[in-house]
């Protein structure tokens, strides 16, 4: 019974002892588990693996600042015969441009005078800050043939333009062509 009694002492004691807490050892966290990069969903460069947001995102552009036209390139002739007919026999084209939105005239220039060649710069009426980038822009090229509002300019030629397809591109230009027609628009991206 002795024996009986001393097992019972020693499970109770052995149970009835309070184990001390273990205290947890504490390390420096570990940041190699961090993967940096853009959280932002609404960035293009979004990254779903990223924990930390280092500040690279980026965003398409809402806007394009359109601040110079260069025509490389036109019909110096009208199939074949020279533009303008005037006071001192054939002369060469009085050149303007007119941007449209769709049909829309947004603004146009006044005339250059007697192109014998290009380049042709124009930055009259510009900047213009383009905000629907998803429209079609077209900027014709006219001979102005109008003295004192009488007679008809001479449409030369078109280029047209989506900004939206120019986005992946990026830069500063944008190069369009178009039945000899060649222009290199000076432009700005605006997020």
């Amino acid at each position: 019974m002795k024996r009986l009694l001393l097992a019972l002492t020693l499970t109770t004691l052995i149970f009835a002892c309070k184990k001390e807490d273990v205290k947890p050892t504490t390390t420096p966290s570990n940041t190699s588990n961090e993967v940096a990069g853009c959280m932002d969903i609404l960035a293009v460069n979004y990254y779903s693996e990223a924990t930390e947001d280092d500040g690279s995102c980026e965003y398409l552009p809402t806007q394009l600042i359109l601040s110079g036209i260069t025509i490389n390139a036109i019909p110096l002739t009208n199939n074949g015969a020279n533009w303008d007919v005037g006071l001192f026999g054939s002369e060469n084209p009085d050149v303007f441009y007119v941007l449209k939105q769709g049909d829309d005239e947004i603004t146009s220039s006044t005339s250059q005078d007697n192109i014998e060649s290009c380049p042709i710069f124009f930055t009259e009426e510009l900047p213009y800050t383009i905000t629907n980038l998803s429209q079609e822009y077209k900027i014709e090229l006219y001979d102005n043939d109008q003295i004192a509002g009488i007679g008809e300019n001479e449409l030369m030629g078109t280029c047209s333009f989506t900004p939206n397809e120019s986005i992946t591109t990026g830069g500063n230009t944008i190069n369009i062509t178009n039945n000899g027609v060649n222009m290199t628009l000076a432009i700005e991206w605006v997020q």
